[in-house]
C-alpha cells in the first residue's frame, strides 16, 4: 500500500477545478490501512482541506493521534464546532 501525494490531489484540482481536495483511499483486509491526503490551491484552502482531513481522520475513520495529542488544526476545527453548536 502506497501513500497518495499531494501532487495527485492537485492534480485533480486542476484538472476538475476545485479549489480543495481530501483523498479517502482504504485497503480492505488483513494488510489494509487507511490513507488521507489533501490539497488546497493556496495557504488559506490547503488549511481548510488540512482541518477536513484531520475531521475525517480523527472523527470519523477513528484514528488516534500520538499520546492523545490531536494537531493544532484539529483542536483549531473542534472549537470552531463547539462554538457553532451553542450558537444554533
Amino acid at each position: 500500500m502506497k501513500s497518495i501525494p499531494i501532487v495527485a490531489a492537485r492534480d485533480i484540482a486542476e484538472r476538475y477545478g476545485y479549489d480543495q481536495i481530501v483523498i479517502v483511499a482504504r485497503k480492505v483486509g488483513p494488510d489494509g490501512g487507511e490513507h488521507v491526503t489533501t490539497y488546497g490551491r493556496d495557504k488559506a484552502h490547503c488549511d481548510v482541506a488540512a482541518r477536513v482531513g484531520d475531521f475525517l481522520k480523527f472523527k470519523v475513520m477513528g484514528w488516534h493521534a500520538e499520546l492523545g495529542q490531536a494537531p493544532r488544526r484539529m483542536r483549531k476545527t473542534e472549537a470552531v464546532l463547539r462554538e457553532r453548536k451553542r450558537n444554533g
